[in-house]
């Protein structure tokens, strides 16, 4: 008998066996999808494949990066936050800037490239140690270890000058020229540009658990999964922030934002002149969302099961009762 002809019996003889093996995941390869503005190739150069861990975006190039730790880009190359892209591995963190990128090392250290108008890749600061890093339009965050908080680059609005100090930060998320900080409790601290009161307005109370920042305006997530917005809402990007509990994480564009639902699910809302709001995907169960000035991306899960091994498992099965069979007619 051919191989062929055992896989057409086995899948005849445990067509229940086969239903259920079939539904056993895997790992999950993650791939990722883009859309929105796309003046710059930002989203017709996104890259194909599936071993991709984290994605970032700029206003208008975007990163991800690899199981391996390398890192690749594209988009808008104006100042060289393409082309000048480490080449080496073991990165453990990507962000974006307005139009410069940085990364995080293994041990903590921070690279950065780009534009650096406002010396917010000169002023890079040196050392190990750090454990979160976040690109705002013109200057750059880092948290420490001891949770104490660095800035540096363009300090117009004070979102360097007036970086709060201390220790036992645990988040930190950076916006056109503001910058936020969570604390440990929960609580959100501000600083920076605050013309559409994307300072003054920032939420109190304890209990959140992430933050994103926008251009001129901010998000935050609640414990229980509720989403706050605040500061410019002139595309409605505070106005129509969704209501209801049960998002699991929150970013912010230029005008836009996004939320990841438990289920895997997308809302987008805000800005949309380039399809960054209409053209969120709607079907599948996504893993991870980020947002540029005016184009969104997120990582997709492509579950694999083991239905092709269980294929061959019962192809084994199969082979094994002709020979039984061969053995008792003899």
């Amino acid at each position: 008998m051919t191989v062929a002809g055992a896989r057409r019996m086995a899948v005849g003889l445990s067509l229940l066996g086969l239903m259920a093996f079939g539904t056993t995941a895997k790992a999950e390869p993650i791939s990722i999808v883009s859309w929105g503005h796309d003046t710059y190739d930002q989203v017709s150069d996104t890259p194909d494949g599936v071993a991709f861990t984290a994605i970032a975006s700029g206003y208008y190039h975007s990163l991800t990066l690899a199981p391996d730790g390398s890192i690749a880009s594209w988009g808008w190359d104006v100042a060289l936050q393409v082309s000048n892209t480490p080449t080496s591995s073991g990165f453990t963190a990507i962000a974006g800037g307005g139009y410069h990128s940085l990364a995080l090392a293994s041990n903590g250290s921070i690279v950065s490239w780009g534009y650096n108008d406002s010396d917010q890749v000169f002023d890079t600061p040196g050392g190990t140690g750090y454990t979160a890093i976040a690109g705002g339009g013109w200057h750059s965050l880092a948290l420490a270890l001891d949770g104490s908080i660095d800035s540096w680059g363009d300090d117009g609005y004070d979102q360097v000058g007036h970086t709060p100090g201390g220790t036992g930060f645990t988040a930190i998320a950076a916006g056109g020229s503001h910058s936020l900080a969570l604390t440990s409790d929960g609580s959100i601290i501000s600083w920076g540009h605050d013309t559409y009161d994307q300072v003054f307005d920032t939420p109190g109370g304890t209990g959140f658990t992430a933050i994103a920042a926008g251009s001129w305006h901010s998000l935050a997530l609640t414990s229980d999964g509720s989403i706050v917005s605040w500061g410019n809402d002139g595309s409605r990007q505070v106005l129509d922030t969704p209501t209801g509990s049960g998002f699991i994480a929150i970013a912010a564009g230029g005008f836009h934002s996004l939320a990841l639902a438990s289920d895997g699910s997308i809302v987008s809302w805000g800005y949309d002149d380039s399809g960054q709001v209409t053209d969120t995907r709607q079907s599948g169960r996504f893993a991870a969302i980020a947002a540029g000035y005016a184009h969104s991306l997120t990582l997709v899960p492509e579950p694999t099961s083991l239905s092709g091994l269980c294929v061959l498992g019962l192809v084994g099965l199969a082979i094994a009762t002709l020979k039984r069979r061969k053995r008792n007619n003899a």
